[in-house]
């Protein structure tokens, strides 16, 4: 096999050679000419290759940030990032909006926040299984993406790492993930239905905020902690079971959801303001025994809520009003033997449990 040297001029007038022993003169052109080829990907090709505006140009890098050149490109399309990268650093992409496809080579080990932060045009991305974080605003306003494979080597997604992601369907955590960051997922108004791994300890504030075509979730025994708003305005969630694990339940967590039932785990000791505030399909409500205080409308304009038992034998603090407000039940169900007033938030109290 005869060995070529290709150069290439870069739109900043610089000629980089294209030298790797193993391609012969025709793997170099198809690399250079189509940087997503499967040729290109199968050699793990060293170096990086770009198209912008209809021109390709390669380029010997071994980090990338936001002053390599690719910073709010709108001309860039396409590129094939080379197995030479190590990092891509802030905001590297931020602002491709031409950008459709990427794939992300193993030698990556680290990708900062902000990355491909709106970058409107991509539609899928592979990431490296070297990578370990899904940082901060990683995919954020990324509004053509319709999937992603996240590695499993991932344990931990950042706040408003996809948040925005408006075409994104379904997705897959991977196993070795223990915490979703703080609106991870806000506005992914396609998702239909997401499984989260167990091991996953914590579910940030706003992780699901307005997913409103969301009709599945599976939250695992490990989970502890549920923010605020988490699931807010989720109008096609129709069950939720949440694990015993969980102590309280956040302000508005569920607020106008579509809950038809839910399950609320024996280790809760308190449900937060309109925690279920105008979840007006859900039939009924166990409150555990463990409940020591009520937020202020919590059960506010449950309008379907028929049937509410309260297994706590003293009466959980009532913060606040409307926390029965506008229900359909007129009475609430309590242990017998158990402390409560004639009258508990608006609702008779009928000793029967």
């Amino acid at each position: 096999m005869t060995i070529y040297p290709l150069f290439t001029f870069s739109s900043l007038g610089c000629c980089y050679p294209i030298v790797n022993s193993s391609l012969d003169q025709t793997d170099k052109i198809t690399a250079a000419k189509f940087p997503m080829s499967a040729s290109a990907t199968a050699r793990s090709y060293p170096y990086t290759i770009d198209v912008q505006s209809g021109n390709t140009q390669t380029r010997n890098l071994t980090t990338i940030d936001n002053t390599d050149g690719y910073y709010q490109d709108a001309n860039l399309t396409s590129i094939y990032i080379g197995s030479n990268v190590t990092s891509i650093g802030t905001m590297s992409f931020n602002g491709c909006t031409g950008l459709s496809s990427i794939v992300i080579p193993n030698s990556v080990t680290s990708i900062a926040g902000y990355a491909f932060q709106g970058c409107t045009s991509l539609t899928s991305i592979t990431i490296s299984s070297s990578v370990t974080l899904i940082d901060s605003s990683l995919f954020q306003g990324c509004s053509s993406l319709t999937s992603i494979t996240i590695p499993n080597s991932v344990t931990s997604i950042r706040f408003s790492a996809f948040d925005g992601c408006t075409s994104l369907t379904n997705i897959t955590i991977p196993s070795g993930v223990t915490s979703i960051g703080n609106s991870a997922f806000q506005n992914c108004s396609s998702l239909t239905s997401i499984t989260i791994p167990d091991g996953v300890t914590s579910i940030g504030s706003y992780a699901f905020y307005t997913c409103n075509n969301l009709a599945s979730i599976t939250l695992p025994d490990t989970v502890t902690s549920i923010g605020s708003y988490a699931f807010e305005n989720c109008n096609s969630l129709t069950s939720i079971n949440i694990p015993d694990g969980v102590t309280s339940i956040g302000n508005r967590t569920f607020n106008d959801a579509g809950l038809v039932s839910v399950t609320i785990g024996s280790g809760v000791t308190s449900i937060g303001n309109y925690a279920f505030n105008i979840c007006d399909s859900l039939t009924s409500v166990t409150i555990p025994s463990g409940v020591t205080s009520i937020g202020e409308g919590a059960f506010n304009g449950c309008t379907s809520l028929g049937t509410i038992n309260c297994l706590a034998t003293t009466a959980p603090t009532l913060v606040g009003s409307l926390n029965f407000n506008n229900v359909s039940a007129s009475v609430i169900h309590v242990p017998i033997g158990a402390t409560y007033p004639a009258t508990y938030g608006g609702l008779t109290v009928t000793f029967d449990l």
